[in-house]
C-alpha cells in the first residue's frame, strides 16, 4: 500500500472531536506505518514507540494472567490529551497498534471509544 493511501485510511479518525493525532504502528517493530496529525507539537515517533511499548506490555500481561478476555484498548490520561491506544489484527500474521491523541477539553471520550472501535472493525474486515 502506498504511504498516501495508507494515511487516507486514517481520515475518519480525524474526525473525531478534539483530534490531534493518529497513527498506525506495526506492533512488532514499533514502525509507523501511516499517520494523521491535527498540529507538530506532539512527537510523533516517541508516542508511536510509547504506544508499542505499553501494547507490548499488555500483552505479557493478559497472556500471564489468562483471564479468558480478549484486551480490547488502553487509555492513557495526561493533563492535556487522552492517548487511546488499540491493537488491532490486520491479517492473519500482522498485528497492528492505532494509537489516537485527543485534546482532553474538547474530547467526548465515549463517543471517541465507540468511533475508534468501528473504525477498527472496518480495517480488520
Amino acid at each position: 500500500m502506498a504511504l498516501a493511501a495508507a494515511e487516507a485510511v486514517l481520515a475518519p479518525v480525524t474526525t473525531i472531536d478534539g483530534f490531534r493525532l493518529a497513527s498506525l504502528i506495526d506492533a512488532s517493530t514499533g514502525m509507523v506505518l501511516a499517520s494523521a496529525q491535527d498540529q507538530d507539537d506532539i512527537s510523533l515517533p516517541r508516542a508511536a514507540a510509547g504506544a508499542a511499548d505499553i501494547a507490548s506490555v499488555l500483552a505479557l500481561l493478559t497472556g500471564e494472567l489468562a483471564t479468558g478476555d480478549d484486551l480490547e484498548d488502553v487509555m492513557v490520561t495526561f493533563s492535556k490529551h487522552f492517548h487511546l491506544i488499540r491493537i488491532v489484527q490486520a491479517g492473519p500474521s500482522q498485528t497492528v497498534i492505532l494509537l489516537v491523541i485527543l485534546d482532553r477539553s474538547r474530547a467526548n471520550l465515549a463517543m471517541a471509544r465507540r468511533a475508534i472501535r468501528d473504525f477498527c472493525e472496518s480495517l480488520a474486515a
